[in-house]
């Protein structure tokens, strides 16, 4: 009888617990994994998300693109033309190619110059959608600076500086 009573102690508090979990709202954003091409091609603008920065501290190194636009073109088979234009930074960078590495990702990854070993540029971004279905681009685009060094008598490219410009964008 005394296990009864606390089992159903038990039980009512679980169905506690259950009936007081979060419902996820509409605003709410959940990575999209395996994102088609057709579910980014599109227009971006600011999201004015309050949090879209939090924790970033704009310096010579890290560049806060507020009034970033971008926009996605399809090409040929799942390839992209990926545009970022960040006016306050005078950044105005267009990266071609296939957006992720993997079927299953929720990244866009993408170089520029496309294939090369030291590329000028990298994008990352995270692809977001909400319950409305609202598509939203979250990252940043690293400008990369080389310098060469002699190592042994052979030529070296190290990285010298990195530059992220981050942006924070909702599809039209």
């Amino acid at each position: 009888m005394k296990n009864i009573k606390y089992l159903s102690v038990l039980l009512m508090l679980g169905l506690l617990f259950v009936s007081c979990e979060k419902q996820p709202q509409a605003s709410e954003w959940n990575k999209v994994y395996g994102y088609t091409v057709g579910d980014i091609v599109g227009s971006y603008t600011p999201s004015n998300n309050p949090d879209a920065f939090d924790g970033l501290v704009e310096n010579a190194y890290c560049h806060i693109c507020e009034d970033a636009k971008i926009d996605i073109t399809a090409g040929s088979g799942s390839s992209i033309q990926f545009v970022l234009k960040c006016p306050s930074d005078n950044l105005n960078k267009t990266f071609e190619g296939l957006p992720r590495v993997t079927d299953d990702d929720f990244l866009i990854n993408m170089k520029l110059p496309s294939g090369n070993p030291y590329p000028d540029y990298e994008l990352t971004s995270y692809v977001y959608k909400n319950a409305k279905g609202d598509i939203r681009l979250h990252g940043f685009a690293r400008h990369i600076i080389y310098e060469i060094v002699y190592e042994d008598g052979n030529a070296v490219h190290k990285v010298k500086d990195k530059i992220n410009y981050y942006f924070d964008v909702i599809k039209n």
